[in-house]
């Protein structure tokens, strides 16, 4: 740039702004698309042709002077953007011969590209995904595979999409045209022009152009051959989504073994040598740069092993500055597409380093980036167009550790200690706040929450309340954890409690143990035994229900009756001795279960408690069962129906439901016993048609497993074997995979039924 010239994007940008007008606005006014004026501001494209400024001079209502300084700064532009043109062959780069996976790819990519006959649309593959997939080495090699398909020729330009200044559509046709048919002299300045020259010299032609490394669409579109069988293979970061007729192949880090046998090749050498590649591969996540970074360093230096190298990178803080081989830099690569990213879109990519599970969902981004929903999902978007940001099909969002790493360190580079904690701070306020309103709608007295209860997200429904808090759990459980460390104690407590009806619905979750010991924990801090006494029962209930460890659920049941007792809180005994039964009747101890249950039922009588009742007296029928008194037991499951079916003691509506269900099925399993399989039909038809009324899955399929029980005993093994099904799929549908196999395993062990006699 001459002294005196001034450079079009940061003119174009005061124009803008002294206007007060938005990308979005000025696109609009103007024709021009807002990706292309994006482009022109950041110095992308610096020498936009003379009718796109006159467009965009008109929608910013320009007087002469200004539209005229404009027009200079486009023309000069242009003058420094038309470098020398090299008339070599576009040849292919040296492929690696240590290539690895990837297998599948190379399927799809010779399949697409190898379809189109004349006069068909030629085809074109892009590959898209994060720095460091391994996009170009691809590429390579499935057009060096294609030799034999495509004998015309094998053209490869890199538009060096992350420089400063990329090339433009122009000179990569002007170079592909002389690489084709180097007899061309001069060729036209105007792009359609262009283009149009290009299309005739490639047309018929078996001929694969490899474009490699794209910045935008505006730079490939014009270099896409009309019709086959000439066909293009793009690179790039971003995912181009304004390319039409497109075959997209996302690139993700490789599988586990094709990460070892890609490390293998790499480092060579005796069997010994290899050993400890897949604990360097996950080091690595599996990405092929970093991989290959890897294991150049080990095949540089033969004194060292595999776990000398995993050693080093074990330690995170380490680990990406490790990742350097010559000039190949894990770092480096991360750097170029984060410098393409806007204010908002760097903000938000390094504080989601802060998101403490393995993925998030929009409206936790959306706090961390400090902005609207809206503004949010654009920089979302932003960050999955430059391949550094994974958006699953659950609509959740992650980094791959290696990104994790670099967007942490971005973070502690660009915000002060106190920005980082108040970021933290505001994730961890947002998700206990927001778990808490999530979890009271399954909480009698609470339901539905008023409209502006949450910020970011509603919960309309019951559902979608449940959705939140499975979804979201992989981070309110460590916001739950880090509130707990930091010490406001009361906090803790009001989180679990709230969680305490919905934890029943979602049972092989895996973590209550841990959120309800964190609360028996906090309970403990603050001194209180009638907490102590709640939060002991809940964590009773958790190793009982979801962990089988029977013996350590009686125990912390024991405490919570110790703690109740010193209180005199007749409503926690009542519980903590439910509790005692509980895991006294799972371990096949009937007599002691029986004794417990009865005291629960006495001191939930002595409070009143019209919600422990039932509970209690289901347990002693199961008590009474278990010694084979079973007249006694069925006269404790008819107390449970009159009990929540009479005024003076009816609990409340969900725990009258399931207690009406589980005396029904108890009932039904005694029937069993006797072989009055139609007595237990007849009653687990009722339970099962309550259980799905009310959608409580987990009880629909236990339902299920004894009436296939039933049909069993009636002869009807053909109906077992669908309810069977029926209960298989429940359990997956809610997640509970264990108890699925173990029902699958029984379907398979079903004999297969006679078929039917011939008439």
């Amino acid at each position: 740039m001459t002294d005196g010239e001034i450079a079009f994007g940061p003119r174009l940008r005061e124009l803008r702004l002294a206007a007060d007008l938005t990308l979005e606005q000025l696109a609009e006014r103007s024709g021009v698309s807002d990706r292309a004026i994006s482009d022109m501001e950041r110095g992308v494209s610096q020498g936009p042709q003379a009718r796109t400024v006159q467009a965009i001079a008109d929608a910013l209502g320009l007087g002469a002077d200004d539209r005229s300084e404009l027009a200079a700064a486009a023309r000069a532009g242009r003058r420094r953007s038309a470098g020398p043109v090299t008339r070599g062959r576009c040849p292919l780069p040296r492929r690696v011969t240590d290539f690895a996976g990837r297998r599948d790819e190379l399927a799809a990519i010779r399949a697409r590209l190898t379809a189109a006959g004349p006069g068909d649309p030629a085809p074109v593959v892009l590959l898209s995904g994060a720095p460091g997939m391994g996009k170009t080495s691809l590429a390579v090699q499935a057009a060096t595979e294609l030799a034999d398909a495509m004998p015309d020729g094998r053209f490869f330009v890199d538009l060096r999409g992350l420089d400063d200044r990329p090339l433009t559509a122009a000179q990569v046709l002007e170079r592909l045209i002389h690489a084709i048919d180097p007899s061309v002299g001069a060729v036209p300045h105007d792009l359609d022009e262009l283009s149009a020259l290009w299309r005739t010299r490639v047309d018929g032609r078996r001929v694969v152009v490899v474009l490699d490394n794209a910045a935008g669409d505006g730079q490939v579109r014009p270099v896409l051959p009309g019709t086959g069988p000439a066909a293009v293979l793009v690179t790039s970061r971003r995912t181009l989504s304004g390319l039409e007729g497109v075959h997209r192949i996302p690139l993700g880090p490789l599988p586990d073994a094709a990460a070892v046998t890609l490390l293998a090749g790499i480092v060579a050498g005796p069997p010994e040598r290899a050993v400890g590649l897949d604990r360097l591969a996950r080091l690595c996540a599996n990405t092929p740069l970093a991989l290959r970074i890897a294991g150049n360093r080990l095949a540089s230096r033969p004194a060292w092993t595999v776990g000398d190298l995993a050693d080093r990178l074990s330690a995170e803080e380490r680990r990406l500055d490790a990742l350097t081989a010559g000039d190949l830099q894990v770092k480096a690569a991360f750097r170029l597409s984060y410098q393409q990213l806007s204010g908002v879109g760097r903000r938000l990519f390094r504080r989601l380093a802060l998101v403490p599970g393995p993925s998030t969902g929009a409206e936790l981004a959306a706090v961390l980036a400090e902005e609207s929903l809206v503004g949010t999902e654009d920089a979302l978007d932003e960050l999955i167009d430059l391949g550094l940001l994974q958006h699953g099909a659950d609509d959740r969002y992650s980094l791959h550790d290696l990104l994790r790493l670099y967007a942490d360190l971005e973070l502690r580079q660009e915000e002060s200690a106190d920005d980082r904690r108040a970021a933290r701070r505001r994730m961890v306020d947002w998700l206990l706040d927001t778990t808490v309103v999530a979890g009271r709608w399954y909480e009698p007295g609470f339901g539905a929450p008023p409209p502006d209860a949450t910020r970011l997200v509603g919960f309309d429904t019951a559902d979608a309340a449940r959705d939140w808090l499975q979804a979201e759990a992989e981070n309110w459980l460590p916001a739950l954890v880090q509130a707990a460390a930091a010490g406001p104690h009361r906090r803790v407590v009001d989180v679990a409690e709230s969680l305490h009806w919905f934890s029943d619905l979602w049972p092989h979750w895996g973590h209550w143990h841990e959120v309800f010991a964190l609360s028996v924990e906090a309970a403990d801090r603050l001194d209180d035994d009638h907490l102590r006494a709640v939060h002991l029962g809940y964590l009773a209930w958790a190793h009982i229900a979801c962990r089988g460890e029977f013996d350590v659920g009686f125990r912390h049941a024991e405490r919570a009756a110790e703690c109740a007792g010193r209180v005199g809180d007749a409503r926690q005994q009542g519980w903590a001795r439910f509790y005692c039964a509980w895991a006294r009747l799972e371990a096949g101890r009937y007599a002691d279960a029986l004794e417990y249950a009865r005291g629960s039922a006495d001191r939930f009588r002595q409070a009143r408690d019209w919600d422990g009742l039932p509970q209690a007296l289901l347990s002693i029928g199961q008590s009474l069962g278990g010694l084979e008194r079973d007249d006694e037991a069925v006269a404790a499951y008819q107390e449970v129906t009159a009990v929540v079916r009479s005024p003076e003691t009816a609990p409340s509506e969900q725990v009258a439901q399931i207690a009406d269900v589980m005396a029904a099925r108890m009932t039904a399993r005694l029937h069993r016993r006797h072989g009055r399989w139609s007595e237990a039909k007849h009653l687990v038809d009722g339970a099962l048609d309550l259980a799905e009324r009310l959608r409580l899955q987990r009880m629909v399929a236990w339902a299920l497993v004894d009436r296939a029980d039933a049909f069993l005993g009636l002869g009807d093994p053909v109906a077992a074997v669908v309810d069977l099904r029926r209960a298989v799929a429940v359990h997956r549908e809610i997640g509970d995979e264990s108890q699925a196999r173990q029902l699958q395993d029984r379907l398979d062990r079903i004999p297969a039924p006679d078929p039917p006699l011939e008439p």
